[in-house]
């Protein structure tokens, strides 16, 4: 196999994972933007992320780190327990003033599921990690949790740390699509620069071909009408 064939290979394949890439990364967005549309929390293959935004978990994830939460979209008491770290729709009352109320809250499970009569409900009980904290002030509904938590990504925690200032936004983003965007034009220039040249230097390889070819017919020509005077000639004299 040629150098040039190779190199063609080479090109080809780094143009289809580009590709792979673009419409990857498009797909992931589309599908952000179709749920945060339809009210739900963004999650990917099933994992959505939460940016710890207090101190109510020191000790476990510290204010601005990023937490993973493996999503679930219709929770089961059987699936929760005491100590797991859970993410919830925070109720009416959590709070004394109410300000959490519809936010998503990061707290864990102090004990089993338990079935409520009255209101014909599960819940659990929840408390902070923070030494001293005292039981949320009520009971979270099962069907409030949104999933549990199964770590946290230091190097996540950081870019968003740094995504959250306007640099960082610039730098990690912006830039970027710009040298991306710059770097496509760059190519589709280039690609359809050669690709004129091609066609030119076809189109004269073309002409030449042509212009040859009659050539070697006016030559052909000349050469029969030159025989043919000469036998004229030679008869003539007989």
């Amino acid at each position: 196999m040629s150098s040039k064939t190779v190199k063609k290979h080479i090109y080809v394949a780094l143009k289809v994972l580009q590709w792979v890439i673009i419409l990857f990364l498009v797909g992931c967005l589309l599908t952000i933007l179709a749920q945060k549309i339809c009210g739900q929390t963004p999650n990917l293959f099933g994992y959505s992320t939460y940016r710890v935004v207090t101190d109510s978990m020191t000790g476990t994830y510290n204010v601005g780190d990023v937490v993973i939460c493996k999503a679930d979209k219709d929770p089961t008491p059987q699936e929760y327990k005491a100590g797991d770290v859970i993410a919830f729709i925070a109720p009416y009352g959590f709070d004394k003033d109410n300000r959490l109320e519809g936010y998503t809250v990061t707290h864990r499970i102090v004990e089993d599921p338990y079935y409520d009569e009255k209101t014909d409900t599960w819940y659990v009980k929840t408390r902070g990690d923070k030494l001293g904290s005292p039981d949320d002030r009520v009971p979270i509904p099962v069907d409030n949790i949104q999933g549990k938590i199964v770590g946290t990504s230091s190097f996540i925690s950081t870019l968003a740390r740094f995504l959250s200032k306007w640099y960082g936004f610039v730098t990690v983003i912006v830039i970027p699509l710009f040298a991306i965007m710059i770097w496509q034009i760059v190519i589709f220039v280039k690609e359809n620069t050669k690709a004129r040249e091609e066609k030119l230097k076809k189109e004269q390889e073309e002409e030449l071909k042509q212009l040859l070819e009659q050539q070697n017919k006016q030559k052909e020509l000349e050469e029969q009408i030159k025989k043919k005077a000469i036998e004229e000639y030679i008869n003539s004299q007989k």
